[in-house]
């Protein structure tokens, strides 16, 4: 049976343009991304065998929850 890892990302961007004012992998914070972009983070993760399952937005605190998923490896 297919087992898989989930890594949970939120992020947080300015009003506008695409810079990351904030971004937490599985609640540790990602200093190195601050001042980075979304869409290179996230391809980033592709290349590496995540696969992207759902995002999450919450107008209201402009969050983002984005949830990822690979096959784990025994």
């Amino acid at each position: 049976m297919q087992k898989w890892e989930y890594l949970f990302v939120d992020a947080n961007m300015y009003p506008f343009g695409n810079k990351l004012i904030s971004l937490y992998v599985n609640g540790e914070e990602q200093r190195d991304w601050k001042q980075g972009s979304l869409h290179i983070f996230v391809n980033q993760l592709g290349e590496e065998g995540w696969e992207l399952v759902t995002l999450y937005h919450d107008s209201k605190y402009d969050q983002n929850c984005l949830i990822f998923k690979r096959p784990k490896i025994i």
